[in-house]
């Protein structure tokens, strides 16, 4: 499986000419413009690490600006964070402030649910693994050596079970409620997306199999996902972002860059854009990497940057389109909700 990291925070004015040192990512005019065209919709979500300390969760808006910490605990590491269905809470991961967080492993520690500005949290525990909020954001799909569980948040209840057919980490119930999906170990040589019928338990591989796949996602539609695409060992490569059909047969590349692991895309509610993490190594513990947020317009799919000919060999004409720089951060989440973050 391929891994991931994150670093120290860095702030970017997005409409100023900036470029990182080594793989590039300019920002000029064209990015300003994308910047100035999601300011206002809504916020994301992400983690990010304290300096060389613990790891919080942040809210920005989508073009990078008003940023804050959210959850300001000094003893712990939160991450993974994910908003309700509503944008009105939101859902991650607290480990103690010595474990690493980690792309592989985040999901077994203990699930805390709060309100969106990051007030009013309650920790569930750690038997809630790799949860995912339902379409009502009452209930949660989780992982367990018994299946994928439906769990009633409010009575705490198991109310539905479907089996988990090679799913291991990184489940992601759709909007629509008739799937989940997550990265598996038995439908191929290596780590693939699959996707399991919610009522029959039916499973498909989405991604390829003979390459490693991961950190799937759903789009609004509930019939595409997007994930990266992965590396086949021993040869090299990049992780790329891309999106299929459910039933995995219509694939399109979206993102690929020299330099750079593409890991963890999330696309906007509107089906506009999206939004993904950028790192300089294959990531499994996420400390300690050059890892950063970007955002695009999915119009200017799919985009290539760098002059890596088997980047360039993705079977569709490469676009040039402008790429926002969201600066320091991992596994940002999207809602179009306005957040009361004075209360």
């Amino acid at each position: 499986m391929f891994r991931r990291r994150v670093w120290t925070w860095v702030f970017l004015a997005a409409a100023a000419r900036f470029c990182w040192a080594g793989p590039q990512l300019v920002q000029d005019e064209r990015a300003a413009q994308l910047a100035k065209e999601v300011r206002n919709k809504g916020w994301v979500v992400y983690s990010a690490k304290i300096g060389t300390d613990n790891w919080d969760l942040f809210l920005m808006r989508p073009d990078g600006s008003e940023r804050k910490n959210i959850t300001n605990t000094p003893q712990s590491n939160e991450a993974a964070a994910r908003f309700s269905p509503n944008g009105r809470k939101i859902l991650y991961y607290r480990m103690p402030k010595d474990t690493a967080v980690d792309n592989n492993k985040y999901g077994t520690y203990e699930l805390v649910i709060a309100d969106s500005d990051g007030t009013n949290a309650v920790c569930y525990g750690s038997q809630y693994q790799w949860a995912s909020w339902g379409p009502d954001g009452k209930r949660l799909a989780c992982l367990s050596i018994k299946g994928i569980q439906v769990i009633d948040l409010a009575t705490k209840e198991v109310i539905s079970r479907t089996g988990r057919q090679g799913i291991v980490e990184q489940l992601v119930w759709s909007p629509d409620g008739k799937w989940f999906a997550g990265t598996a170990n038995g439908l191929g040589q290596y780590w693939t997306i699959g996707r399991v019928n919610a009522v029959t338990g039916e499973v498909n591989a989405v991604s390829e199999v003979n390459r490693y796949n991961c950190t799937p996602d759903w789009l609004p539609d509930s019939q595409h996902i997007v994930y990266a695409r992965g590396i086949v060992p021993d040869v090299g490569g990049w992780a790329q972002l891309w999106s299929a059909s459910g039933d995995g047969k219509e694939k399109r590349l979206l993102y690929a860059e020299e330099g750079r692991h593409i890991y963890g895309g999330v696309v906007s509610p509107d089906n506009k854009y999206a939004l993904f993490t950028r790192s300089q190594e294959d990531l499994g513990t996420v400390d300690n990497s050059r890892t950063t947020m970007a955002l695009m317009r999915l119009r200017d799919a799919p985009i290539v940057r760098g002059n890596s000919d088997a980047l360039q060999n993705s079977g569709s004409d490469v676009g040039d389109g402008p790429v926002l720089d969201l600066s320091s951060g991992w596994e940002p989440h999207w809602t179009y909700a306005e957040l009361d973050r004075n209360k």
